[in-house]
């Protein structure tokens, strides 16, 4: 023990706050579902992604897709995208800190086998291999949605030019 350290203090480190990450994710939460246009252009983006991913990836396939069905399972995808997903998130936010994002697309993995679930006769997973790699493309395809529609802020903020000069 070190001199004039009393042994309680030395074995029991204070504990690391991490209350500004969950306040800042918190707060982008509530506004996430709070704004209307968002929420609609991520359940577009996120229902194109997932019909887009079960066209490409073997071992996801539709049933009866000729009528239509699928424009449903694309909704609902979008919607569980837009409304379950980011509350995951947050669930997992210290899990996704540590994986350097990887746990995303487990939760992307997730939201196909929970419509696989809901949707048993309309999507059909062959197998968790399918799932996981289903979750993969949904990530990339949705990201590349978001991207194009604008719904992600810019990475780097410019300040406005001045005219001066």
């Amino acid at each position: 023990m070190a001199e004039g350290v009393p042994a309680r203090t030395a074995m029991n480190p204070p504990p690391v706050s991490h209350h500004g990450i969950s306040v800042w994710a918190f707060r982008r939460l509530r506004g996430d579902v709070g704004n209307w246009r968002l929420l609609l252009v991520r359940t577009v983006t996120s229902g194109v992604a997932v019909v887009a991913t079960v066209f490409v990836v073997p071992g996801l396939s539709f049933h009866d897709w000729r009528r239509g069905d699928f424009l449903l399972v694309g909704l609902v995808f979008g919607l569980l995208t837009a409304w379950v997903k980011p509350v995951l998130q947050f669930a997992a936010l210290r899990y996704v800190v540590v994986s350097y994002g990887l746990v995303l697309v487990l939760l992307n993995a997730v939201l196909l086998w929970l419509l696989s679930l809901l949707f048993g006769h309309l999507i059909h997973a062959r197998d968790l291999l399918a799932v996981l790699l289903g979750g993969l493309v949904v990530a990339v395809i949705g990201t590349l949605l978001d991207a194009i529609a604008g719904v992600t802020p810019p990475i780097l903020d410019r300040p406005p030019e001045s005219e001066e000069g």
